[in-house]
């Protein structure tokens, strides 16, 4: 029955909708281009993007966008989404699984909502991107290796490490680092170095050969970028998404809101009680990460279900202290209040505001419906923190958060969608453009349009780049650029059509005469 409700919440959390938004630049439609590109060449070991071979990461996720778009039936939204949204809900089974296994089930139920409910992971398992996947199945070769443990079953370490084969296909060579460290150290721990460590290596072993089959096929140049450069070069001396060292902890702090401030002491507490594996999980995957040149904040989704998992431990144990403390009681209650009051600013924003995004929120008349939904909750746990009634309190919070996120999908990724992220608030404008020309671009790069143009988009930046192509080309040229190349643009091309996407206005030249 837990594992049904658990599946019900994660379903509408993370599928419902998402073949009803575009696919977001940069990320998302990149994996679907790869996909289909493979598709239309019939070479499913070289990825490639935009007609060239695309060596940056390897191909596990355009894979199974195939496989999703051969289920349904078309290669689109849904589709590109799907397997991210399928490894979240297994993921949070998994985390419900560890919660039973190293603790009780109580903790199990926690820990799967809390994991479900966090911001990052809630957007990232409506995204076509390939770092869910990754976090699922390092956190299923860490279940797999517990297991053996715990059972004491030596030699199922050799297959125990097959799921980060799959991880290092997903995103690279720390599929297998995380789950082998994050095993090893706790090996160690629980002093059982010597009864483990040769299967263990051996399972190590089974998954590097694995895992090199493709980079073998794949050939020398994949080796060389992915590996060398996007790998061990990115880490150690990065060439881009370079931040300061304690980047990690704002963004830990920020993405993993709400349960982030309880998560520092949630921590203490596990330590205190040493329930070690979700401890070590999270210590050396956020330092690993923490250590690189280049970061990134969705690098840190393979250490939430840890996050999870310790903060569940604390809220199960410590939520009657959290709520009768002097000084914990009167900050919980005042973070109950601001969800309380949180509606009703909506609200005064929605006939306030007057901002493009806002207007089309006060657009859906559902929402307020909605809105009344969360001042109920939010009073309702209000009332249960006063009265001191842990069942209610918990119940209302974890409502309160299911159906934030809930509107998330409904309501801000479809507004978001239509007023300012959507590719096709440019390529809807394409239709009788696009079909004869081949397109090229200035200033900008879009995958998004790449992949709802349906052929390669190319970018100039220098108007003698282009000026001897054929006559039947179309250009997307950002305004602001548009002002440095304006002399040569007059005198050859004409504006056909104006829009504009993210922010930025957006003007479609043709040739002249043409």
């Amino acid at each position: 029955m837990k594992i049904i409700f658990i599946l019900f919440v994660s379903g509408i959390l993370f599928i419902n909708n998402i073949g009803q938004v575009a696919l977001w630049d940069p990320d998302e439609p990149r994996q679907a281009i790869m996909a289909r590109e493979m598709s239309e060449r019939s070479d499913y070991i070289h990825p490639y993007l935009n007609g060239r071979p695309y060596l940056e990461k390897p191909p596990l996720y355009p894979w199974l966008i195939i496989i999703t778009s051969k289920i349904t039936g078309e290669l689109n939204e849904f589709s590109a989404r799907l397997p991210a949204a399928v490894s979240a809900i297994l993921l949070v089974l998994v985390t419900y699984q560890l919660g039973n296994m190293v603790v009780n089930p109580g903790v199990g139920v926690l820990s799967a909502l809390i994991l479900a409910t966090n911001y990052q992971f809630l957007s990232n398992a409506r995204e076509s991107v390939m770092d869910m996947t990754f976090a699922f199945f390092i956190g299923l070769t860490i279940f797999f290796n517990y297991i053996c443990m715990l059972k004491g079953k030596r030699w199922l370490f050799v297959i125990s490490f097959v799921p980060s084969v799959f991880a290092v296909l997903s995103k690279g060579p720390a599929g297998l680092v995380i789950p082998a460290m994050v095993t090893f150290i706790f090996m160690l721990k629980r002093k059982e170095f010597k009864k483990y460590f040769i299967p263990f290596v051996a399972g190590c072993i089974v998954s590097l050969a694995l895992s090199s089959i493709w980079f073998v096929m794949a050939g020398d140049a994949y080796i060389k970028e992915f590996i060398l450069r996007q790998n061990i070069t990115r880490y150690t001396n990065a060439f881009d998404h370079i931040e300061s060292f304690y980047y990690y902890f704002h963004k830990l702090f920020v993405n993993f809101m709400p349960w982030s401030i309880v998560l520092p002491f949630s921590l203490y507490h596990a330590v205190k009680k040493k329930i070690w594996l979700p401890v070590i999980w999270f210590a050396f995957t956020f330092l690993f990460f923490e250590f690189s040149k280049s970061k990134r904040a969705i690098y840190l989704l393979s250490c939430y279900p840890a996050c999870a998992l310790i903060c569940g431990i604390y809220i199960k144990d410590k939520w009657s202290w959290l709520v009768e403390n002097v000084t914990t009681g009167v900050a919980v209650k005042i973070f109950a209040l601001l969800l309380t009051v949180l509606p009703v600013a909506a609200v005064v924003f929605l006939f306030t505001g007057d901002s493009m995004v806002i207007k089309a929120f006060s657009e859906q008349y559902s929402l307020y419906i909605y809105i009344i939904l969360l001042f109920i909750l939010g009073a309702t746990l209000f009332y249960a923190l006063i009265k001191k009634s842990k069942n209610l309190s918990i119940v209302m919070l974890f409502s309160y958060l299911i159906i934030m996120g809930y509107f998330y999908g409904a309501y801000y990724m479809p507004v978001m969608d239509r007023t300012l992220k959507s590719p096709r608030l440019i390529t809807d404008h394409l239709v009788g453009l696009k079909e004869s020309r081949d397109i090229f671009t200035t200033g900008f790069s879009s995958a998004g349009i790449t992949f709802y143009v349906g052929k390669p988009v190319q970018m100039f930046v220098n108007i003698n780049e282009i000026k001897d192509k054929k006559r039947d080309i179309l250009l997307i040229v950002e305004d602001d650029q548009a002002k440095n190349l304006q002399k040569d643009l007059d005198l050859m091309f004409l504006p056909v059509k104006k829009t504009r996407y993210e922010n930025e206005h957006y003007t479609f030249y043709v040739r002249k005469n043409d």
